[in-house]
């Protein structure tokens, strides 16, 4: 393998270099390597440097997929028609640049910098084009902004976890690598085979199955998980994990199954869990397992079943994904999963798990370009969920700021965001949209300059894995396309012309940035690191908090016990909530039966690859539905159908399937919108159904367990039905 130098070189003959995607995949950087001929890369293929268990995906194989769509904007555009009417003209970089400095300060000196909203999002991760950093630096420079807390991702895991672990929750995942160990391995709602959760998991997952590990799958779909992976697969109907949990605590401390005496050691308030679920205090219903049937719809004796296994392997690795904190009260699922590895003395082992969110470990230590803290800066938060009601509602709604402009960097929020009525209308209430992207997604196309960003292929950076301990790079392989610039480079001239080039820029191009960023990192031999692309850590099969689980006193977690906080006082007195985990049950509308997920798609990082053409081949877009709820309502396999709720309608394909439990349909998340002229997307687009109300405490995204109905679909009615329909009145059968 050929690799240039820390000079970042454009390559001009036949020569393989190492790469990484750098998408917001749950994988983040896996090792690639790209074949380059005559100035193009004609071959994206897995990097024999690996070890064999950090694989790539088809996302990741499809890379140079982006770099070459034809409808690639290779140039800057300024809006000449209305907002969303797709009306662009070509502009130069000094026009373009010229009209955003000149917009973003007439605002920012009008009305505040936070009347700026930072959507800067995750599109590109790296050490340096990183495009949530990059947004974050800029806009701090320029005098601040509005941003968001949390994230789509992981925001009720988030929030909750620190309760439970104070500052330790930042160490309590798992290298993939101590999948070896496990003799029983639980994803609950994580489809790692397709919606990645690191890099090795796959492949550390099947390896454990050839071995003879027992994989339990919960989830409410046979998905490609369940096919290939799973020796139980458990259907859950969505929205209801949190009561099939405190089932099975149910029956731990029922038949006595539980671990006393690590629960007494490691936990603070569990006996107060136990009581609950046990029906102990008066009034209260005990969740036995034939209470969490009539819930979950999972029979009891198997909820028995998987207790009492739980109860009686060692070591057992819960792998919770981010689809169960994706809720209402979203929170509970995680402060549960803590709790049953607990109980069952598998928290903090080998093999086991702490029941937190996987990736929480270090990565190596590597320089990354930072935001730095100028003085005077101005900085409003909003959660990430209620973006649009923020811009919709301003001051006069109780948020702390009104937004007159939206700055977008490596993100497609109105797409992707709850609630695309809502997000458009708040698109179109501000004065100025500014997007750097590379195609025109919704976010873009409702934009009145659009910035034409570099791909991963044509810049160079170091990647930060989202789980393992290792460190990738990858050289810009190809020059950017047409007039694109990376993304550091378009904010190097905005700096410029705003008057802050140099505390911007610091006086380095992005290449020197790579190279400070390794200068400063734990790498003891960069051209060895530049030339396979891989530097890996000093530790191996790491357990988080392996220290406390062995020795709670000696090594007490940062929390006001010292223990894991089961029950915490301090989350009851901030939030008003229970002090424990309790079951709060979902709002129902008997309007709206079926219960909608939106799961992501094996081919496809969110919404990055919805215009490709060989991407969507692979699998055509399409509402997944059990037969037995078609049938009532007249839809037939390949049939068109509209899907609606009281907030969108959308038309879609039907796709019929016994792989999803009766009552619950899916509709993968990430398609583009495209609407007509009576309110309806064409295209079948997730987030027309979702809700920006939130999952409680932290009020973090809803986009499972969404109610809707659907009918077949020829067109709209022309009596009161249509009316009801558009209101999301209508019954739709």
């Amino acid at each position: 393998m050929t690799t240039k130098t820390m000079a970042s070189t454009v390559p001009v003959s036949s020569q393989t270099y190492p790469v990484f995607c750098g998408k917001d995949c749950g994988g983040g950087a896996c090792p690639l390597v790209a074949t380059v001929e005559e100035g193009r890369v004609v071959r994206i293929g897995h990097n024999p440097a690996g070890d064999g268990y950090a694989q790539a995906c088809s996302r990741g194989m499809d890379l140079a997929l982006e770099t070459y769509a034809p409808d690639r904007i290779l140039e800057p555009l300024v809006r000449t028609g209305p907002r969303g009417s797709g009306e662009f003209r070509s502009a130069s970089w000094d026009e373009a640049l010229t009209v955003v400095a000149e917009r973003l300060a007439e605002i920012g000196g009008g009305y505040g910098p936070e009347s700026v909203l930072n959507l800067g999002s995750a599109g590109s991760i790296g050490a340096v084009h990183d495009t949530a950093t990059l947004t974050e630096r800029f806009l701090s420079l320029l005098g601040g902004y509005t941003g968001l807390s949390g994230n789509y991702s992981n925001a009720a895991a988030s929030f909750i976890l620190p309760y439970l672990f104070g500052d330790d929750w930042k160490r309590s995942g798992f290298d993939a690598s101590t999948m070896r160990y496990s003799d029983m391995i639980i994803l609950w709602g994580a489809n790692v085979l397709e919606a990645r959760l690191g890099s090795e998991i796959p492949a550390r997952l099947m390896e454990a199955k050839k071995r003879g590990a027992r994989i339990v799958v919960i989830d409410p779909r046979r998905s490609g998980t369940v096919k290939r992976a799973a020796t139980w697969w458990i259907p859950c109907r969505p929205g209801t994990d949190a009561a099939l949990m405190l089932a099975i605590l149910n029956v731990l401390f029922a038949e006595r199954l539980a671990d006393s005496d690590f629960i007494e050691s490691h936990s603070a308030g569990f006996d107060e869990l136990a009581s609950y679920v046990l029906g102990l205090p008066p009034d209260v219903c005990a969740c036995s397992p034939e209470w969490a049937e009539g819930i979950c719809k999972v029979p009891a004796h198997e909820i028995r079943a998987l207790a009492r296994a739980w109860a009686a392997t060692k070591p057992t690795m819960l792998l919770p994904g981010y689809s169960i904190q994706r809720v209402h009260a979203g929170e509970e699922t995680y402060r549960l999963a803590v709790a049953l590895q607990i109980a069952t003395g598998n928290f903090g082992i080998r093999g086991g798990s702490t029941g937190s969110l996987n990736n929480r470990l270090p990565s190596p230590k590597v320089g990354r370009i930072g935001v730095p803290e100028p003085p005077g800066v101005t900085i409003c938060a909003v959660p990430t969920s209620r973006w649009p009601d923020a811009v919709l509602e301003g001051r006069a709604g109780g948020y702390p700021s009104d937004i007159r402009a939206i700055y977008s960097a490596g993100g497609n929020f109105l797409n992707q965001g709850a609630d695309i009525g809502k997000s458009r209308a708040a698109f179109e209430k501000v004065d100025f949209v500014v997007s750097q992207e590379f195609f025109m997604t919704p976010t873009a196309r409702w934009s009145d300059v659009i910035l034409p960003a570099a791909t991963a292929l044509e810049r160079e950076d170091i990647g930060i894995p989202w789980l393992g301990n290792y460190l990738l790079y990858k050289p810009r392989v190809v020059a950017p396309r047409g007039l694109a610039r990376s993304d550091y480079d378009i904010f190097c001239g905005l700096a410029e012309l705003l008057g802050f080039g140099a505390e911007f820029s610091e006086g380095r191009s992005a290449p020197e940035w790579v190279r400070k960023c390794i200068a400063q990192s734990e790498i003891g031999d960069p051209e060895a690191f530049m030339r396979s692309g891989i530097y890996r850590g000093r530790e191996e099969d790491r357990v988080g908090l392996a220290d406390f689980a062995v020795d709670p006193e000696r090594f007490p977690l940062r929390t006001p016990s010292g223990k894991v906080e089961i029950a915490s006082e301090n989350y009851h007195m901030k939030t008003g909530y229970p002090a424990i985990p309790t079951w709060r049950a979902p709002p129902s509308d008997p309007t709206y039966p079926l219960s909608l997920i939106t799961p992501k798609s094996p081919h496809r990082t969110h919404s990055q690859g919805s215009n490709i053409a060989r991407i969507a081949e692979k699998a055509a877009h399409a509402l997944e539905m059990n037969p037995k709820d078609a049938a009532v309502r007249g839809i037939a396999d390949g049939d068109c159908a509209l899907v609606f709720n009281a907030r969108g309608r959308s038309r879609v394909g039907v796709r019929l399937s016994p792989d999803i439990v009766p009552g619950v349909v899916c509709l993968p998340e990430g398609i583009w919108y495209e609407p007509d002229g009576d309110g309806v997307d064409l295209a079948g687009s997730a987030n027309m159904f979702t809700s920006t109300a939130g999952t409680g405490a932290s009020h973090a995204c809803v986009m499972h367990a969404i109610g809707v109905e659907v009918m077949r679909y020829q067109s709209l009615p022309d009596d009161g039905a249509a009316q009801g329909i558009a209101a999301g009145t209508g019954t739709g059968s």
